[in-house]
């Protein structure tokens, strides 16, 4: 883990005359062990570094009323249009700060180990379109030679998903600030010194839509999940590439995050922004009000049952902290 931009990528749009395949190179990918419980290790790690070695930071900048990363706040986000989507979170707090980090549980580390070929490679295909549409350097600062030196380079690239950039940012839903880390796909020019996150660019892949059927799908849960992400993280647009069966990137479609509700406003059973936001400002409340003890080691678990169709927190007593030692040590500075 290193603190500092040399995994930032650039957006360039994708060729897709001829159209590339998605499933190229599968084989070859290098795979990070998904059996891996990470908890929110890299997160605390960040803000330990911020607090022990970036004077300039101001104590304030580390400190929130909830530490988590995106992926738990977007299914918060998305539970009201996700009924039959279960999860469950594991929970600490610490002075005023509550920690919230994924149950990874057994049976989910065999899922992932154990998916078909054809899961994998469709998980695959969204990796090799982030890496048809990255560049190692800011566009606009290439010539023309360089360019294709670098769309050169991108074209032979293997997927390795060892390899990401994340941002740690702070939010605010209501009453609630929240600091969260997220994955970050690329940027569209150099990054900025201020609000780079309005620079950033989502990646996404989705089957062609060509039925009214796919589409009404798409838009209903796919598009869903695109937003939360992305208006979670202050990330402005999402490029979506759309592959056939057979891998082919037929169709590249950038979409504006703020559009996304617009696009099915007034739909049949569609989902709704506010609705999203005032559920999990309602969570978070929740939580507030149902986590009392402190301590590192002090744990409860957050669990939305889709059999119960209800949001549950109780306690799970002491338990070893998911907490680092180093972050707990840097809590003092």
């Amino acid at each position: 883990m290193r603190m500092d931009n040399h995994q930032l990528k650039y957006y360039y749009p994708p060729r897709i005359d001829p159209m590339p395949s998605l499933f190229a190179g599968f084989e070859q990918q290098i795979c990070r062990d998904s059996t891996k419980n990470e908890h929110i290790d890299g997160l605390l790690n960040a803000l330990a570094y911020m607090r022990t070695k970036n004077e300039a930071a101001e104590p304030n900048d580390t400190r929130a009323d909830f530490v988590m990363y995106r992926g738990m706040l977007t299914r918060i986000f998305v539970t009201p249009f996700s009924l039959r989507d279960a999860w469950s979170m594991n929970i600490a707090r610490v002075g005023a700060t509550i920690y919230v980090e994924d149950n990874v549980t057994d049976e989910m580390i065999a899922d992932r180990s154990g998916s078909s070929e054809q899961h994998r490679r469709l998980m695959y295909s969204g990796y090799k379109f982030e890496t048809l549409c990255m560049i190692d350097e800011p566009p606009e600062t290439l010539s023309r030679e360089q360019l294709d030196e670098q769309l050169a380079k991108q074209a032979r690239e293997v997927v390795n998903t060892h390899s990401e950039y994340c941002t740690v940012f702070r939010t605010q839903l209501g009453p609630h600030s929240i600091i969260s880390g997220a994955e970050v796909d690329c940027i569209d020019r150099a990054k900025p010194r201020e609000f780079p996150n309005r620079s950033y660019r989502e990646l996404k892949t989705s089957r062609c839509l060509d039925s009214e059927k796919a589409r009404n799908s798409f838009e209903r849960f796919k598009l869903l999940k695109f937003w939360a992400q992305s208006f979670i993280a202050g990330i402005p647009a999402v490029t979506v590439g759309f592959r056939d069966d057979e891998g082919r990137l037929k169709e590249v479609q950038d979409i504006r995050t703020q559009d996304m509700p617009r696009m099915v406003r007034g739909k049949p059973r569609m989902w709704e922004a506010n609705v999203c936001m005032n559920f999990a400002n309602q969570v978070l409340q929740f939580i507030k009000d149902n986590v009392a003890d402190e301590g590192p080691d002090t744990q409860y678990r957050i669990e939305y049952s889709p059999e119960e169709a209800q949001v549950q927190v109780y306690s799970l007593g002491k338990r070893p902290s998911f907490l680092t030692a180093e972050y707990i040590k840097s809590l003092s500075k």
